[in-house]
């Protein structure tokens, strides 16, 4: 009984932004958000645990629980943090199959568009669910919102998905490459 009121002090201080509510968040959190960071791949941990802090700064005026809600919801923020985190470094890899696509963003495909073979051969290989996502935000220039709608499914889900079909093209062009190299030899 105890701690609970304990945790309600600290919350009611949060919600006050008494900086001594604050303190304690900090040195509660902190260390156990780098360290799951950590775990979990980030790139940067540092900043996933400051940019899980911050959203909590805006987010805890509507937070409503007890203390083990509040983990949970430090911790789901934190998660959300790390999949940004993912996600950045997953554009960089990325670049390369971009400039790739720029071949596909035609209006109207031709022979002009579809002049790599190894394109469209590692495209017509994808599950057609990540094909008809590229060629509906590549070929016809949708947006991450427009495709979507188009497919049925949430924005998250579609950047996910997204994100997915490019890591496996990126691994077909580059199975690929490497077949074609060492046939050569």
């Amino acid at each position: 009984m105890r701690r609970a009121r304990h945790s309600g002090f600290w919350l009611r201080g949060l919600k006050a932004g008494d900086s001594h509510a604050w303190s304690w968040l900090v040195a509660e959190f902190s260390g156990k958000l780098v360290g799951y960071a950590t775990r979990m791949g980030a790139r940067d941990p540092e900043e996933v645990m400051s940019a899980t802090l911050e959203t909590i700064a805006m987010r805890i005026a509507d937070f409503e629980g007890n203390e083990s809600q509040m983990r949970s919801f430090v911790f789901s923020i934190a998660h959300a943090r790390i999949v940004d985190d993912l996600r950045k470094a997953t554009r960089r890899s990325e670049v390369s199959i971009e400039n790739t696509l720029t071949l596909l963003e035609a209006d109207e495909p031709n022979e002009d568009t579809f002049s790599d073979p190894d394109l469209l051969k590692a495209l017509s290989r994808l599950p057609q669910e990540q094909r008809r996502m590229l060629e509906l935000r590549y070929v016809v220039g949708l947006s991450t919102k427009e495709t979507a709608e188009a497919v049925g499914k949430s924005e998250v889900a579609t950047r996910v998905g997204l994100s997915r079909a490019f890591a496996r093209l990126k691994d077909l062009l580059v199975d690929d490459l490497r077949l074609a190299s060492e046939e050569v030899r």
